[in-house]
């Protein structure tokens, strides 16, 4: 294979790219009634795994100042920008509760509220589904989504489900369903990052870069030479090639990997070219 058009190949690498029809999707997450400020921070470092930027901290436990503060922080890591940068609605009479998430919720075009119960249909009002089932709309015009988790103790409460478009749940063990808000968000944001990147495999300076339609065209010509230089009969020879086509097209091979297995290819065939004139 050309060296240089695997440099560029290389150079031009992208691991993760954003799906072109999903692009005008503008996603926050909003956490009613957190209770603990470190979950928060981690929320915050898992948005940053997964390229979410917009968090809302709807009328949390404790103040903004521990939300914000060094110690949670730490918990947040390199996604210490967003939870600094997050908007956070404290509210001084609890009686305003449902009527500001009310109006909060009136900001987006789509609400997908995520639940640990629903299971069996007495646990809530409506039925959800698994992230992985999510459909998302594709507009020219930019979708506010907001992604929102209840409090750790509780859940959203039926009022606060009422107000979302859309219910997900993560399927989880019949005896303990219930996750930490930090991993239930996380799943969640995964499943949705899958969902509207193409992924491809490696990353960094040196990412894996498998191999092509023609670079594996390169070594079944090698391997048919080699067959043909053994004189196997042509029936026999057919169903070789098949064989090691088969064997190819279901692995997940490489360039290197081809590499390496064309190099050895390639010198038994040279071997068994100089036996063949030496032998004539």
């Amino acid at each position: 294979m050309n060296k240089k058009h695997l440099k560029k190949e290389i150079a031009e690498f992208q691991g993760t790219e954003l799906t072109q029809e999903y692009s005008n999707l503008d996603f926050t997450i909003v956490l009613i009634r957190p209770e603990h400020a470190a979950n928060i921070g981690s929320i915050a470092r898992i948005m940053k795994n997964f390229n979410f930027n917009n968090l809302v901290v709807f009328n949390p436990v404790e103040n903004a100042e521990i939300i914000q503060s060094h110690h949670t922080q730490g918990f947040a890591m390199h996604g210490k920008d967003i939870l600094l940068n997050a908007q956070i609605i404290e509210l001084d009479n609890q009686n305003t509760h449902l009527n500001k998430y009310k109006e909060l919720m009136q900001q987006f075009d789509l609400v997908i509220a995520s639940t640990a119960k629903g299971m069996h249909y007495k646990n809530v009002r409506r039925l959800s589904i698994f992230p992985k089932d999510l459909q998302f709309p594709i507009s020219d015009s930019p979708v506010k989504i907001a992604i929102v988790f209840g409090k750790e103790s509780r859940g959203l409460t039926n009022e606060e489900i009422e107000l979302a478009d859309m219910l997900i749940r993560i399927p989880s063990s019949d005896e303990y369903p219930t996750l930490n808000l930090s991993h239930a968000c996380g799943i969640i944001l995964y499943e949705i990052y899958n969902k509207i990147h193409k992924l491809s495999l490696g990353r960094g300076p040196k990412p894996v870069m498998l191999a092509s339609r023609s670079d594996k065209q390169i070594l079944y010509k090698m391997i048919r030479d080699i067959v043909n230089s053994l004189k196997i009969r042509a029936y026999t020879a057919e169903n070789v090639l098949f064989a090691f086509k088969n064997v190819f097209e279901r692995a997940v091979v490489s360039k290197k990997e081809l590499n390496l297995i064309l190099g050895v290819f390639s010198k038994l065939n040279s071997l068994l070219k100089k036996r063949k004139i030496y032998n004539d």
